[in-house]
């Protein structure tokens, strides 16, 4: 496995961090889904849309102030990044897409519920499941995942060869898809049979990386 380099945290954490009662279940499930995704249904995605149709309109003032610091931080100090289309996996009400933006100015938002996607204001914006990307393979500089489950095939086939992939869990080890840095990076050398480096750091109340492909 490639090597995980951590930062020293640049932003402290505050009292206060949320507690969500469904963390430890859906860990379990976005740990199998890594390692296999396969195991991806209809029934649940479905089940994923109902819940956040019904998240959609709280979902702003609910976690609008905590989401983008992990995220934040590691489009500060994560680089250097490819130039070239951003795609934005689990893209929400397009709470974080402004950060992105400022980056990769082309960028493609992909959301599986429309209640969520509606409420964005991306230019780009496409309904889709993470789970088969409905774009052409090699297209992204970045795939960005920030809380949300990794279908390591589909980020490899998207992204350049030179791409990066940024992981951001606004809750750190407490986020309901937190999945921990290792096996990110192994699934991604699994899917695409090469060494991957990463670089992460705690932020706020949550954590990031950005992993890279190395040969």
């Amino acid at each position: 496995m490639g090597e995980i380099r951590e930062l020293a945290r640049a932003v402290a954490a505050d009292p206060g961090k949320p507690v969500r009662q469904e963390a430890r279940a859906s860990q379990r499930l976005s740990l199998n889904l890594a390692t296999h995704p396969s195991s991806w249904s209809q029934e649940q995605a479905d089940e994923t849309v109902r819940r956040y149709t019904e998240l959609a309109p709280v979902w702003d003032g609910e976690r609008g102030g905590y989401r983008p610091v992990p995220l934040a931080d590691a489009l500060r100090r994560g680089g250097p990044f490819p130039a070239g289309p951003c795609l934005e996996v689990g893209c929400g009400t397009g709470l974080l897409s402004g950060l992105l933006a400022e980056v990769w100015p082309e960028l493609i938002s992909l959301d599986l519920t429309w209640a969520m996607l509606t409420r964005s204001s991306v230019p780009r914006r496409v309904l889709g499941d993470a789970s088969q990307l409905p774009v052409r393979a090699g297209c992204a500089a970045a795939v960005v995942l920030a809380d949300v489950p990794l279908f390591a095939g589909e980020v490899v086939r998207a992204l350049a060869p030179d791409g990066v992939v940024v992981w951001s869990n606004a809750l750190g080890e407490d986020a309901p898809h937190h999945v921990p840095i290792p096996p990110v990076l192994a699934a991604l050398e699994d899917a695409s049979g090469a060494t991957w480096s990463a670089v992460t750091s705690p932020a706020g109340w949550g954590l990031w990386a950005v992993l890279r492909r190395e040969s």
